[in-house]
Order: structure tokens, then C-alpha cells, then sequence
């Protein structure tokens, strides 16, 4: 039994099922509606249920085959730095604007891994910054203040 429960694929078939399920719950209180004209709840409990079932088949074929698979080590510097990207771009996008939130993202970003290279972070920090207000700022127009107004 706990060999099963350390195999790589019934733990990811648990958590889509997990994951699946609380979403279908958490939505099951808005109003369905039909096929045809489909309510509020419709598409999370649909896609809810399709994570279910994936994850029961993925589980399954697991403990069909009854050849455990372990799971893979767990690096935390990669987990924590790209964690960190992300909330350093949700904590400065208001505060500093969209361009030191790009900018801040993709070099924090750069932490994942020994080996980066940081002028090529500091090039593609540049490039994603500026790709992102060509295409939300002036293309979509999204209305992201760009840069702090002291």
C-alpha cells in the first residue's frame, strides 16, 4: 500500500481528482442551465468532472499495470524562484507599473537555475517587457499604468 501511494502517477491521478472535484463542488452552487443555453456553472462543473475522470483513469492505469513508478526528487530552488516571479509581478503591477513588473518577473525568474546566463536574463527581461506593452498596452489596450508617476 504504500509503495501505490508513492507512485508518480496514482498521486497525480489524486490530485486531478482533488483538484477536479473542488472545482466542480465550488461551482455546483451557480445555476447549470442546458447544453443550449448553459448557466454560470455549466462550464466548471463540466471541465470539474472531465479532471475527475482523467485522474481516475490516469490512477488506474497505474495500479492496473502494478509497476510503480517513484516519484522524481523535488528541486526547490526552481519551485521557489519561479513562485517568487509571480508574486513579485502581482505584487508590483500596481505599485510600480506594468514595465518594473515584467522586468521584475523575468529576472527573478532567473534564480531557477545555476547555470543562467545574466545578460541573456537582462535581453529577455527587455524583450518580454516589451512585448508585453506592444501587445496588452497599445495593441488590447488594457488600461496597466506603465510606469510609476512620482
Amino acid at each position: 500500500m504504500s509503495t501505490m501511494l508513492k507512485d508518480r502517477d496514482v498521486l497525480t491521478g489524486l490530485v486531478f481528482i482533488l483538484i477536479g472535484g473542488a472545482f466542480a463542488l465550488g461551482a455546483a452552487d451557480y445555476g447549470m442551465g442546458t447544453a443550449r443555453r448553459m448557466g454560470p456553472g455549466y462550464f466548471p462543473v463540466i471541465l470539474g468532472g472531465l479532471l475527475v475522470l482523467v485522474g481516475a483513469l490516469i490512477a488506474a492505469k497505474s495500479l492496473w499495470r502494478r509497476r510503480y513508478e517513484p516519484i522524481p526528487r523535488l528541486y526547490w530552488r526552481p519551485v521557489a524562484a519561479l513562485a517568487l516571479s509571480i508574486l513579485a509581478f502581482a505584487v508590483l503591477i500596481d505599485r510600480l507599473g506594468l514595465i518594473a513588473a515584467c522586468m521584475a518577473c523575468v529576472l527573478v525568474s532567473g534564480f531557477a537555475t545555476h547555470e543562467t546566463r545574466w545578460k541573456e536574463i537582462i535581453f529577455i527581461a527587455l524583450g518580454m517587457t516589451a512585448f508585453s506593452v506592444i501587445v496588452f498596452s497599445l495593441l488590447l489596450g488594457l488600461p496597466f499604468r506603465l510606469w510609476v508617476q512620482l
